[in-house]
């Protein structure tokens, strides 16, 4: 079963059909969050509340758009919400996993700077540059699919990624004419 299959049969009274999108979508939603918060505990917190939202909601779900995308703009807005609440931080998943163990403690010491400057910088973007980045590169989502979800179109989706990349290489590069 595909899940506009399991939405119309959770409508239908099958609440085990609840259960089953949860089991598909819960990973990836809290890690996308994740991204986004920076902490694992508020992660699994908003996806829980992002879950029961739609719990709630789904009775009125008109299937215009996938399950997925629906999801995914419950879970910016809770993200929205939560970051309304107390001042973010940077949210990204450059991970410690990156740094190639294998390489000399300098070296290792040099990319762990990087990813700082890199995450700095992307922590500086707007709003929407932010997520349209993330979107895009973490959870691969094409132009479309991000428009649908933080608003606009398919260009101006194009059109902040664009702008994204370029202020972050743009900071990096400023930053090594620095050193």
């Amino acid at each position: 079963m595909d899940d506009a299959d399991l939405v119309k049969a959770f409508k239908n009274g099958d609440r085990e059909a609840f259960s089953e999108l949860v089991k598909r979508h819960s990973r990836p939603l809290t890690m996308m969050i994740l991204r986004m918060v920076r902490s694992e505990e508020d992660a699994k917190d908003i996806s829980q509340t992002v879950f029961l939202k739609a719990f709630e909601s789904m009775p009125r779900f008109l299937m215009a758009s996938s399950f997925k995308s629906w999801l995914y703009s419950i879970a910016l807005n809770a993200v929205k919400d939560h970051f309304r609440k107390r001042r973010p931080e940077f949210v990204d998943d450059i991970s410690e996993h990156l740094v190639d163990s294998s390489a000399s403690a300098l070296e290792q010491l040099e990319t762990r700077r990087r990813m700082g400057l890199i995450r700095e910088a992307i922590a500086q973007l707007p709003e929407r540059q932010r997520l349209t980045l993330q979107l895009r590169v973490y959870e691969e989502m094409d132009y479309e699919e991000i428009a649908r979800l933080i608003g606009g179109t398919a260009n101006g989706a194009r059109g902040n990624f664009f702008h994204a990349t370029r202020a972050v290489r743009e900071k990096l590069e400023l930053h090594d004419e620095k050193d």
